[in-house]
């Protein structure tokens, strides 16, 4: 299970790092010449980015039930990767219900309840994203080289 495991997040970890770091940076340069290529191109990178953190969300739900059923059966050495799985879903569901309503809601000038809470602009709100967007890529990668570690579980 845990190469299934390292096989899930290899296809999240290449779909997060590929849309965040290649894809979007290229469809902002490539269509921000065109007359609203900017909110074109926020609409493609947005419906990507939504695309890869419900794929992640539920790629990782899948791994912390395979990583937790696996540590109950490890008697000897009880592992942190169900805790690292949590903290990263954690992360992936508050960028994606919690944070990205906020920003299109600030892209079309409309209210949000979080944002009326804590304020701030789009700058801020999208900074804060993208951090969390590299936190969860640095986690994930991090939960692929300790699953890949397949002679060694969880170590």
């Amino acid at each position: 299970m845990r190469r299934f495991s390292a096989l899930l997040i290899s296809i999240w970890l290449g779909l997060h790092i590929g849309f965040g770091c290649i894809a979007a940076p290229t469809i902002f340069a490539r269509l921000e010449t065109l007359p609203n290529g900017k909110v074109l191109a926020g609409t493609i990178a947005g419906t990507l980015f939504h695309t890869v953190n419900l794929f992640g969300i539920v790629a990782w739900l899948i791994i912390f039930f395979i990583t937790k059923s696996d540590n109950q059966r490890m008697t000897y050495r009880k592992s942190r990767v169900p805790v690292w799985t949590g903290l990263l879903l954690l992360l992936l569901g508050m960028n994606e219900f919690l944070i990205t309503p906020v920003i299109a809601a600030l892209r079309d000038q409309r209210s949000n309840w979080l944002h009326d809470i804590i304020g701030g602009r789009f700058g801020l709100w999208h900074g804060t994203s993208y951090i969390l967007y590299f936190i969860a890529a640095a986690i994930g990668l991090g939960l692929c080289i300790r699953l890949l570690r397949l002679d060694n579980p969880y170590r």
